[in-house]
């Protein structure tokens, strides 16, 4: 069974990716929401970098498999940016919203601003990785 989900998440998962954000994110939330004391800001920047390794791993992985799904690399780049950036930026919102982030909208900025440039600019790369190759049927 445990060998089971570690295959799972290794076929889903972009790990260097989760990391990388989580750390980045959760540091950025945690100042964000400082201000209300750290009694507060710890557990927003603790959600931020949990859900961030998780879900942004997800996301990134996805988001290379749409952006080498299309013949055409213009059509496959924007529908990877634009589904990857609407479920990063929804599902952030959505997370501060539940409960206990002093700033949701303010805490949900970073991903709206770097998100979109940062699937592009990862799709582009996936799509140039494996140029010459047939689009995924996945």
């Amino acid at each position: 069974m445990l060998t089971r989900i570690r295959r799972t998440l290794d076929a889903n998962i972009d790990y260097g990716s989760a990391i990388i954000a989580a750390l980045f994110l959760g540091t950025v939330v945690f100042c964000l929401n400082y201000a209300h004391g750290a009694a507060r800001a710890v557990p927003a920047a603790l959600k931020q970098a949990t859900y961030t390794f998780f879900v942004a791993g997800f996301i990134v992985k996805n988001n290379e498999r749409l952006a080498r799904r299309l013949a055409s690399p213009a059509a496959s780049l924007l529908l990877a940016a634009t589904v990857s950036s609407c479920l990063a930026v929804g599902l952030t919102f959505l997370v501060h919203s539940a409960r206990g982030t002093p700033e949701p909208v303010l805490s949900t900025l970073p991903t709206a601003l770097i998100g979109p440039p940062a699937f592009l600019l990862l799709g582009w790369r996936a799509r140039r990785a494996t140029s010459g190759a047939a689009p995924a049927s996945d």
